[in-house]
């Protein structure tokens, strides 16, 4: 059984809709952490009893604080479910992860280890293919199968960058090389402090695309400044088929996170709820 924290040093949020597959192997990952003074909260966009059967079969395994914050499926809500989590966090720092990203046994520890002061971090993920995805097992997971080299293979795309984080010195030079300006938000790997993200007020709910570059451009704003950290925080992308948007969808979140922009907004109006506990929408476990 888990077993509760006093208080969390970090929060690792896992977004996730109807893929417990993929969960269990994320979950998996999370076991393995070098660093264990974390919870795992999992922002639900409205999955299934499936999903929910995984995460209380991992919660009543772990030595882990596992919980779920909960949303009926009514569409493409991320932003939403997020901001939920945001709330009901525990840690002072938020690690977010997708539910589809396989995180290595460093991935809390390296996060932690590189947060400054007025800055959030951003990483990238190695994209494994459909072969590999559809043969790895959380047993595969548990013993390491992806550590070190071992996802360099034909199919994998990025999987180069693993030569480079395996020699000393190198992941933190190619950071610092290679870093966009400015280094935007990648929210499937990403860490920033709980008290900026409400300070910005979390997502801009009317996004269900560029959330994660409008939560960067208004963290900016707000005096932050992002850190790349693609090298040296791989995480594995598992490979599944995409129901993006339509462009409709899309124009019309384009055209909100453009005039958030023009306007310079730093805390969205749209985001964070004043009273959580007030939500009949959310449940959290």
């Amino acid at each position: 059984m888990a077993s509760a924290i006093e208080k969390p040093r970090a929060t690792v949020i896992v977004a996730t809709y109807e893929n417990p597959k993929a969960l269990r192997l994320v979950f998996e990952g999370l076991r393995r952490q070098t660093h264990s003074h974390f919870e795992i909260l999992v922002a639900d966009d409205g999955s299934g009893r499936d999903t929910e059967r995984t995460i209380e079969r991992f919660a009543s395994q772990s030595a882990l604080v596992v919980r779920r914050v909960w949303q009926p499926d009514r569409g493409l809500r991320k932003s939403r479910i997020l901001n939920r989590s945001i709330l009901a966090a525990a840690g002072e720092d938020l690690i977010f992860l997708d539910g589809d990203c396989v995180p290595g046994p460093r991935f809390v520890e390296r996060h932690l280890d590189l947060h400054e002061p007025g800055t959030y971090r951003s990483g990238s993920c190695i994209l494994l293919g459909d072969t590999a995805s559809a043969a790895l097992t959380a047993e595969a997971v548990a013993r390491g199968a992806l550590d070190g080299l071992g996802s360099l293979r034909p199919g994998n795309r990025r999987a180069r960058r693993l030569v480079a984080t395996a020699l000393p010195g190198l992941p933190t030079l190619l950071d610092r090389t290679f870093a966009a300006d400015p280094v935007g938000f990648h929210g499937g790997n990403a860490s920033v402090a709980r008290v900026d993200a409400l300070a910005v007020g979390g997502f801009d709910e009317r996004l269900a695309r560029f959330e994660d570059k409008d939560f960067g451009a208004r963290l900016r704003r707000h005096g932050l400044r992002g850190t790349s950290v693609r090298y040296r925080i791989p995480v594995w992308h598992l490979h599944h088929e995409r129901a993006y948007a339509d462009q409709a969808m899309r124009d019309s979140c384009r055209r909100i996170y453009e005039a958030n922009t023009a306007a310079g907004i730093v805390r969205t109006e749209h985001g964070l709820v004043r009273d959580p506990a007030a939500d009949p929408d959310t449940t959290r476990e």
